[in-house]
């Protein structure tokens, strides 16, 4: 369920519930309601629980299939994208280039 993968996932991080409350600015009691699936998030609330959390939402509600929170360099990449959607086109279509490149050179 949504609350046991939020609170795996925050203990997997270190973070008390205070440190995470306060991280995306919710109450304590919210939270702990939310981890105990005694509370449903809207959609921007879940939004700021996955960034506190460095992960994505589809992640929470367990749809991908990716271990995200297990994988550090695939966190590091995550988190240099953060602002992605603000980039120039430029340098989306860059670094999207960059990586197809990459993808047929490791498939030789």
């Amino acid at each position: 369920m949504l609350g046991d993968r939020i609170k795996e996932l925050r203990k997997k991080r270190g973070l008390s519930l205070r440190d995470l409350a306060g991280k995306i600015d919710i109450s304590i009691s919210f939270l702990s309601d939310i981890e105990n699936n005694r509370s449903r998030p809207s959609l921007d609330r879940l939004r700021d629980v996955a960034e506190g959390l460095e992960t994505t939402v589809s992640y929470l509600l367990g749809e991908s299939l990716a271990e995200l929170p297990g994988d550090e360099d695939f966190q590091r990449v995550l988190s240099e994208l953060q602002d992605f959607k603000n980039w120039p086109d430029r340098d989306k279509e860059e670094l999207l280039n960059y990586l197809r490149a990459k993808r047929l050179i490791r498939e030789g």
